[in-house]
């Protein structure tokens, strides 16, 4: 681990009327461009580009454009801009909608396609090719018994600087820049996985969460940035990293750039008024020496941080919190990753499923975690079990039977008004399908545009070639 100079570490807070002069600003506070980038350098921009949407679900590219440009003032003989997106979306995909690599182009930078999705539709691919390719694009790199594949392009890259789009999150409260380090690496190696995960120890202490906060920082610990940039001017807040219906984009003016990933976090937590002292990403990086959270020992120049207090509404930190029309959300004991998947799918639901949601059945049950409460209405609800959690510990749930008196004799039936959303947590995409398959198209028509919409750009042949290059 890299021994911390406190010294060293220094930390601009700057104000300003549009996001350019902010960060041109900012980057002059730290003494220019020119004390992060030398002549020669290759730069390697590590942005968020989570989905085809933009901003402020994307980094404001008017803010990669200043970085570019400053970049070659400075020397660079090649800038690399990228990441790695959603599970199951392709770079090229949203490059293709938002015109990213023209772009890019245009400014003398160059879109690194990390997944290789720019070969998917080159036939004559063998798997001796692939092979080749592969191995030339991806270095393996263990870190604490584990291993992950790292893209070359930022591995050999000599400077390496992170511009993070800060917007709330359901786990870590704001997605800041040790959270947008994660990104570096392949859905495939981002996943938590766990045989054990449904024994209630591993619920009790959230065990999901201890582990991804383990490894967003061991792939911190790989390639550390050089500068790091907290873009908090516009923040989505409410609901969020991605845009919902209760998202609100709220502007404050303001960001935080530095030498040190922990510190940039740490200041940026302070002036948003969360608390860093929590068991989190900040405290944890600093504890395994990757980085300075201690404010006192931070230097800080521009604003002060004690004339900054913001206010940005968080995510809902219950499920029932997001009211869903004729829905009833009934929550077990759970762990964050399957607080996390359902959190996005609810508010999925919520924002492309307006009119589906008013028309829709009004009797239905959403049940997550381990041994969630009954339905409302036993035998006239839908119920939707979210989770192996709910699945499991709901097999023995009279719910599951239906019960018809006669005359004569009791009668048994299975209820088949229930649906099995399955997974770890369960995968938005694959529950999406399963939704449509088991209301009908007919009931759920802006579900089913959305879908349609999703599915022009996640072809199963581009998902199953995202598997086959160890992306997916």
């Amino acid at each position: 681990m890299d021994l911390i100079n406190s010294e060293a570490v220094e930390v601009a807070i700057v104000k300003g009327e549009t996001p350019k002069e902010t960060l041109l600003n900012g980057i002059e506070k730290l003494g220019g461009i020119s004390k992060y980038i030398n002549n020669g350098d290759q730069v390697f921009i590590k942005f968020n580009l989570i989905l085809p949407s933009g901003f402020p679900t994307n980094t404001n590219f008017d803010i990669l454009e200043i970085l570019i440009q400053a970049c070659n003032k400075a020397g660079a003989k090649k800038v690399y801009l990228g990441s790695f997106p959603f599970k199951g979306v392709t770079i090229k995909a949203i490059s293709d909608i938002l015109g990213l690599k023209k772009h890019f182009e245009s400014l003398k930078g160059e879109l690194a396609f990390l997944d290789n999705s720019n070969y998917f539709y080159m036939k004559g691919f063998n798997s001796k090719k692939l092979k080749v390719i592969k191995n030339r694009s991806f270095s393996r790199v263990n870190v604490n018994n584990k291993t992950f594949i790292i893209p070359k392009v930022i591995l050999d890259s000599d400077k390496f600087i992170s511009v993070n789009q800060v917007n709330v999150d359901p786990l870590f409260k704001c997605r800041l820049s040790l959270l947008n380090s994660y990104s570096i690496v392949p859905n495939k190696y981002q996943e938590i996985k766990n045989p054990q995960r449904h024994n209630q120890e591993y619920l009790l202490n959230d065990k999901y969460k201890q582990d991804l906060t383990s490894n967003i920082l061991d792939v911190f610990s790989i390639k550390k940035p050089n500068l790091v940039i907290n873009d908090l001017f516009y923040v989505l807040e409410a609901a969020g990293p991605v845009i919902y219906k209760d998202s609100n984009l709220t502007k404050t003016g303001i960001m935080v750039l530095g030498n040190d990933t922990v510190a940039v976090d740490a200041v940026t937590s302070k002036i948003m008024n969360l608390n860093i002292k929590n068991p989190d990403l900040i405290s944890r990086a600093e504890e395994e020496g990757l980085g300075l959270a201690d404010i006192s020992k931070i230097k800080i120049i521009g604003e002060n941080v004690k004339n900054i207090d913001l206010i940005i509404k968080e995510c809902a930190s219950k499920l029932d919190e997001t009211k869903l029309q004729n829905f009833s959300i009934k929550t077990g004991n759970l762990c964050s990753g399957c607080f996390k998947q359902a959190y996005h799918l609810l508010n999925l639901m919520k924002t492309n499923m307006t009119k589906d949601l008013k028309y829709i059945t009004p009797n239905n049950s959403f049940l997550i975690g381990d041994d969630p409460p009954d339905p409302n209405n036993i035998g006239k609800d839908n119920i939707i079990l979210f989770g192996d959690c709910a699945i499991n510990s709901t097999r023995k749930k009279e719910f599951k039977i239906i019960v018809k008196e006669s005359k004569k004799k009791r009668k048994y039936k299975v209820n088949k008004k229930v649906l099995k959303l399955s997974g770890c947590p369960p995968d938005i995409f694959k529950c999406i399908k399963l939704l449509l398959n088991y209301y009908g198209k007919r009931d759920l028509p802006m579900l089913n545009l959305y879908s349609k919409t999703v599915a022009s750009y996640t072809p199963e042949k581009i998902t199953k070639k995202l598997r086959i290059w160890e992306v997916g």
